[in-house]
């Protein structure tokens, strides 16, 4: 589909067939339908004053059989979809593919977007071989990926992606092997060398069920039969604590992150529910954990358990954890004599009670941009969980449910906002399909746009707006 004007190039016009893309949208059909049709349209490449648009990339899963899980749509020939975002409208324009071809482009999942360059990270999924994390150059006009580095992430089964503050450095999970990389990266936002340290997050529990998985079959009878660390996300304060949520474990494990000898040093563990290891009767399964932006606040979503477990977040507990590094005590000390830097307030169903947990597991977590709700999505019961942040208070930072959204599709895996918080971007893995919802920063309502775009096996939504060129700067590719 041809692109007239400037319509998804970042200005203030829009034609009807040029932002409605591959949309199954009624409201909005591609014959001028768009509401920024009649403004005036301009060139497509970037000049003083003109801020580009938001690119949507979608990541797809291409082969099943060396997966963790197992997907129930249909393998897809390309890993990226990028697309271009309608600020106005909530409708998307296929911009650009990346064919799957080889090792560095097979079930590419994870992305993340580099802070100031255009560059985009994104890892392989494979428990067979070892994942690759490969850095893509963005063209901010065309949405064209443009490969410049990759490296091994050293693990199977590669989930999740950080940078640390100075951008330096990228922390890498391996799920299956539960393994932790660091990798170097450039002033320009390539991955320059091969990795500075791999780190094997131990097991720190014993578990009726202790063994190693060799095949899918096996993880998926028993999910906490071993260790499996499933993000790596660094304090708000400095950056210099990682917390690594681990699914097999039922803990958070906090690391010391130095980011000049990209060394982790362990310093000790966060359970993920009130209940001591010895007198729990179910699993947590914890997956991701975000933190609030202003509020001293972190939310961790459980996975096996269908639930948020809020922490308080002990920034004078962080400077003590740095200093005792600093001053050069011991890991073990580090580790045995601190206090955990979270400190657990609630912990919060993300389905409705009559729901059964064994029908469904939890996928991501966010907070939204205006920092008032926490949304998270729920594989099995196909829903967008929403909650109000209590903001004021003695319960500061907990959470209140609002309700349930279908994702208008299954397994809603991951999803993203755009930058404004006003469209909601969800992929639903396992009929192929990606929704688009707009959401209302005063109530945290949900409302289905109409508009459905077919992409086989979504597991990943990454937004962001490229940043502008300046005037003579041209784009990378």
């Amino acid at each position: 589909m041809s692109c007239s004007g400037n319509c998804c190039d970042g200005v203030k016009s829009c034609s009807g067939p040029c932002c409605s893309g591959s949309s199954s949208s009624s409201s909005h059909p591609r014959t001028g339908g768009c509401p920024c049709a009649k403004a005036k349209s301009h060139s497509h490449s970037h000049s003083c004053g003109v801020a580009p648009q938001p690119l949507v990339f979608v990541a797809s899963y291409n082969t099943f059989d060396n997966l963790a899980h197992a997907p129930a749509g249909r393998p897809a020939k390309h890993s990226i979809y990028t697309y271009r975002l309608c600020p106005r409208t909530g409708t998307m324009t296929l911009l650009s593919v990346v064919k799957h071809d080889g090792p560095d482009t097979m079930n590419l999942a994870f992305m993340r977007y580099h802070p100031i360059h255009n560059v985009l990270y994104a890892c392989t999924e494979s428990i067979k071989e070892n994942g690759q994390v490969v850095a893509f150059a963005v063209s901010p006009t065309t949405g064209t990926l443009h490969k410049i580095s990759s490296q091994s992430a050293g693990g199977t089964s590669t989930c999740y992606i950080t940078i640390d503050k100075a951008l330096q450095n990228m922390l890498v999970v391996n799920y299956w092997d539960s393994t932790l990389a660091i990798l170097p990266l450039s002033q320009t936002g390539a991955i320059s060398g091969p990795r500075r340290k791999l780190i094997k997050s131990e097991r720190t529990v014993k578990k009726k069920v202790d063994v190693k998985a060799e095949k899918r079959e096996d993880h998926l009878r028993h999910r906490q039969s071993e260790s499996h660390a499933h993000a790596v996300v660094l304090d708000p304060s400095h950056g210099r604590i990682a917390y690594v949520p681990d699914l097999g474990d039922d803990c958070i494990k906090q690391y010391i992150f130095d980011p000049v000898t990209g060394t982790l040093t362990p310093a000790g563990t966060i359970l993920a529910g009130f209940e001591p290891e010895e007198l729990k009767t179910h699993a947590y399964g914890p997956r991701y954990l975000e933190f609030h932006p202003r509020i001293h606040a972190a939310y961790l979503v459980n996975e096996l358990d269908s639930s948020v477990s809020v922490y308080e977040y002990n920034e004078g507990a962080v400077l003590s954890l740095e200093e005792a590094y600093a001053s050069g005590a011991s890991s073990s000390a580090t580790s045995e004599s601190q206090t955990p830097t979270l400190g657990l307030i609630q912990n919060i169903r993300t389905i409705p009670p009559g729901f059964c947990k064994e029908m469904n597991t939890c996928g991501r977590i966010c907070v939204d941009p205006t920092g008032r709700f926490v949304l998270v999505s729920n594989r099995g019961h196909n829903s967008i969980a929403v909650f109000r942040v209590v903001e004021e208070g003695t319960h500061r930072g907990m959470l209140n449910l609002i309700g349930f959204h279908h994702t208008r599709g299954r397994t809603p895996r991951h999803f993203q906002f755009d930058s404004s918080g006003r469209f909601l971007i969800v992929a639903n893995q396992d009929t192929d399909k990606i929704a688009i919802f707009q959401f209302d920063q005063e109530t945290g309502e949900l409302q289905y746009t109409g508009n459905t775009y077919d992409v086989p096996s979504p597991n990943f939504v990454c937004v962001h707006t490229p940043y502008e060129l300046h005037c003579g700067e041209k784009a990378r590719l």
